[in-house]
């Protein structure tokens, strides 16, 4: 017991199965002995049945209401529930296409993205864990993607405009942030979106930027784009005298309104400066 580590419980309980196993002597089941039977008819099962067939959408919630103003049937919410799961694992109903899916885990085993690790935001330097986002925008009839990357110690902003959020437009967007950026770009961080995955992941990997993906349902950790994305949508989107009417037209009006953001709108959490200024100002202090 001193040897492994263990308890002298544990260690008795251990020996007193391995006897039991040298005997043959398998241990009880776990099973109950008694299993609850379900407490509702054939007339009730049926009805629940019919009622999802014709409308495939309804919950549980929902066809409990009709049970019970339409039929007469006092079922509570967990009973049409229990109902609803026996009858998706009988094959007679299918699972409801607006019900909520569960999103496959990303595989960081392969490829060139990493999971997302706890760092004090702090400690980040210029070009640091660069946070990467798209929102669906509708303007003057348009509607397009509008893919923006934030900088968490300059509070640098670079956007723009895509027809489709996929992974080449992903990828495009990274190329112009990669060019046009007046920092060094060492690291990635985004969400879980397949937007961010294939082209955009094989780009990372050739230029050599390490891509950190959020955990699911974590918005909060890109909370510095999330917030550019509400300046944009009040400040830019929102003004009425916008009256471009394609995209290539909003991306040139997108230009200038990044560009005064990063050159003219003040910036609390940098004493006032703009981005622009701010990066002009550690560029000069850290040049020899």
């Amino acid at each position: 017991q001193e040897i492994v580590g263990i308890s002298r419980a544990s260690y008795y309980r251990a020996c007193k199965r391995l006897k039991n196993l040298e005997r043959g002597t398998l241990p009880p089941p776990k099973k109950p002995k008694t299993l609850n039977k379900p407490k509702w008819a054939e007339v009730e099962k049926q009805l629940v049945l019919k009622l999802r067939r014709e409308n495939p959408t309804y919950g549980k919630a929902k066809i409990a209401v009709i049970l019970k103003r339409d039929h007469e049937q006092r079922l509570s919410e967990s009973t049409v529930g229990r109902i609803l799961k026996y009858l998706l694992a009988q094959g007679l109903i299918q699972k409801s296409p607006s019900a909520v899916r569960v999103k496959r885990k990303r595989n960081f085993t392969k490829g060139h993205a990493e999971s997302w690790t706890y760092k004090d935001y702090k400690t980040m330097t210029m070009g640091e864990r660069v946070q990467i986002d798209h929102m669906t925008i509708t303007k003057n009839g348009i509607s397009a993607k509008h893919f923006q990357a934030w900088d968490r110690r300059s509070k640098f902003i670079t956007a723009r405009l895509y027809s489709h959020a996929k992974s080449s437009s992903a990828k495009r967007f990274l190329l112009e942030l990669v060019k046009n950026c007046p920092f060094i770009i060492h690291s990635i961080q985004v969400d879980g979106g397949s937007e961010f995955m294939a082209e955009f992941e094989k780009a990372c990997a050739e230029l050599k930027i390490p891509l950190i993906v959020l955990p699911p349902s974590r918005p909060t950790y890109n909370g510095g784009v999330e917030r550019g994305n509400r300046i944009f949508r009040e400040e830019f989107y929102a003004n009425k005298n916008l009256l471009a009417d394609s995209i290539g037209e909003l991306n040139a009006n997108l230009s200038h309104a990044v560009k005064k953001y990063n050159t003219f709108r003040p910036h609390a959490n940098l004493n006032g400066l703009t981005p622009m200024l701010y990066i002009q100002n550690n560029l000069s202090m850290a040049a020899p």
